[in-house]
């Protein structure tokens, strides 16, 4: 009998996965010791729509 090959995802959506993961890792520490990174980041508020 031959061994069954796994079903295994390729090296690249391995490495893109885990870099996504990375990414929040990282945003949430900086975050965390840094908040004034953030602070002046838009959040992009909702403004009032002119009446025509």
């Amino acid at each position: 009998m031959e061994p069954k090959k796994k079903n295994r995802p390729n090296a690249l959506v391995i490495v893109l996965f885990s870099l996504v993961a990375l990414m929040i890792v990282i945003y949430f520490i900086l975050a965390m010791f840094f908040p004034t990174i953030f602070e002046h980041m838009s959040t992009g508020d909702i403004q009032p729509v002119p009446n025509k």
